[in-house]
C-alpha cells in the first residue's frame, strides 16, 4: 500500500495540470478518508466552477473529522506548517480544513469522478452566496461579486434559482444577488446574440 501511495503521489507530482493535479489529489484523500466527505470550498472550488478561471493557492476542505484528516495528509506526506494549514513539497500543494461543518446545503454538493474515484465541491448556488458575501462585507468587493457574477453565468442551466434566493435571504445579500443576477442576465443575452452571429 506504501510503495502504491508513493507511486501515485509522484505521478501526481508530474502533473502538469494545475487543476488536475488538485483534483486527483482530492481524489485520493478521499477515497483514502471513507466514509468521511471531505468538500472542497473556497478558492479550489472557484477554480473549479470556473475551470481555471479563477486560481488559488491552497485548497479549502470541509471535513467533519479534521484528526483523521490530519492523519491521511500526514499519511500522504503533507507536513503542518502552521494552524491547521499542511503542505506538500512534492505536490507543491498547501491544504488546510477550515472548518467541520458546511456552510450551504449537503443536498447541493457537486460529486466529480476523477480516475474512478470521488471528489465532492459545495453546490455552485452556496459559492455564489460565499463571494456575494465577501463582496458585501470584506476587501476584495468587486472582484468576488465579478466572480458570482461569472459563475451565475457559467452554470446559469443548472442553478436552482428558487435555493440561490433563499441560501442569499438567509445571509442577508439579497440585494447584491439581484445586481448579480442583472449583470449576468445581460452577458447572457450577449452571448445569446452571438449565436446569431
Amino acid at each position: 500500500m506504501e510503495n502504491e501511495t508513493s507511486g501515485l503521489l509522484a505521478e501526481l507530482a508530474r502533473e502538469p495540470d494545475r487543476l488536475k493535479k488538485i483534483l486527483k489529489t482530492l481524489a485520493l484523500i478521499t477515497e483514502q478518508i471513507q466514509p468521511l466527505k471531505p468538500i472542497v470550498v473556497g478558492g479550489a472550488a472557484l477554480e473549479f466552477y470556473t475551470l481555471g478561471g479563477y486560481t488559488t493557492k491552497d485548497v479549502d476542505l470541509v471535513v467533519g473529522d479534521r484528526r483523521r484528516l490530519d492523519q491521511v495528509l500526514r499519511d500522504l506526506g503533507f507536513r503542518r506548517t502552521e494552524g491547521r494549514h499542511w503542505y506538500s513539497e512534492l505536490l507543491d500543494m498547501a491544504i488546510e480544513a477550515p472548518d467541520e461543518v458546511l456552510a450551504g446545503s449537503e443536498d447541493k454538493i457537486t460529486t466529480v469522478t476523477v480516475g474512478g474515484k470521488r471528489v465532492y465541491l459545495i453546490g455552485p448556488e452556496d459559492l455564489i452566496v460565499d463571494r456575494l458575501a465577501a463582496a458585501k462585507y470584506w476587501q476584495n468587493c468587486e472582484e468576488d461579486f465579478n466572480l458570482a457574477v461569472r459563475l451565475l453565468v457559467l452554470h446559469n442551466q443548472r442553478i436552482d434559482l428558487n435555493y440561490l434566493k433563499e441560501a442569499a435571504r438567509k445571509e442577508f445579500v439579497e440585494d447584491i444577488l439581484n445586481r448579480a443576477l442583472r449583470k449576468s442576465q445581460k452577458y447572457l443575452k450577449k452571448l445569446e446574440g452571438l449565436d446569431r452571429v
